[in-house]
């Protein structure tokens, strides 16, 4: 079984309510065939180079690759 992937970088934002992003998308990639294989954090350094907090994350998603 072959597969092709896809990454997306998703950014957290600050609201009222806490950290919030937009993950619409992944049902969209899901109707597609993709599933996510993992999920990093981004953890952003402050000016001293020491990690402050999470930011966002990375997802990587596979799918099977369509055989022609």
């Amino acid at each position: 079984m072959t597969f092709e992937y896809m990454e997306k970088m998703v950014m957290y934002k600050e609201t009222k309510e806490g950290l919030t992003s937009d993950m619409d998308w992944i049902h969209e990639a899901g109707g597609e065939g993709w599933e996510v294989v993992t999920a990093t954090p981004l953890i952003a350094p402050n000016r001293d180079g020491v990690a402050y907090g999470t930011v966002g994350m990375h997802v990587i998603l596979k799918r099977q690759k369509k055989v022609l």
